[in-house]
């Protein structure tokens, strides 16, 4: 009986959603460099400082447009994207973002 009720609370454990990690960054503004893997935002997260990243908004823009001001300072939550097609040190996919001000 132990082993069915150890497997289920693993089970029940697994399928939770974990909290995210927030972390502090800075949007540097629109890639606007003509190549075929350019373009999206770029974004310095303080968690790699010497990488820039590049951020397509895909759908939800968590209010960020053209007509912000960049550099801006926000609190984000992302993944890093595997195998796109980038002209930076890669690609994340923004889960959540809070403008600091």
């Amino acid at each position: 009986m132990k082993p069915i009720i150890g497997m289920c609370l693993v089970f029940i454990l697994g399928c939770c959603k974990s909290e995210g990690h927030w972390v502090s960054a800075t949007l540097e503004g629109y890639d606007l460099r003509e190549c075929a893997c350019c373009g999206g935002c770029l974004v310095k997260p303080n968690d790699a400082p010497d990488k820039v990243f590049q951020w397509y908004q895909k759908g939800e823009t968590f209010g960020i447009t053209g007509l912000d001001t960049f550099p801006m300072k926000v609190m984000i939550n992302y993944d890093v994207i595997q195998q796109s097609c980038i002209a930076s040190d890669g690609e994340i996919e923004i889960n959540e973002l809070v403008k600091i001000k």
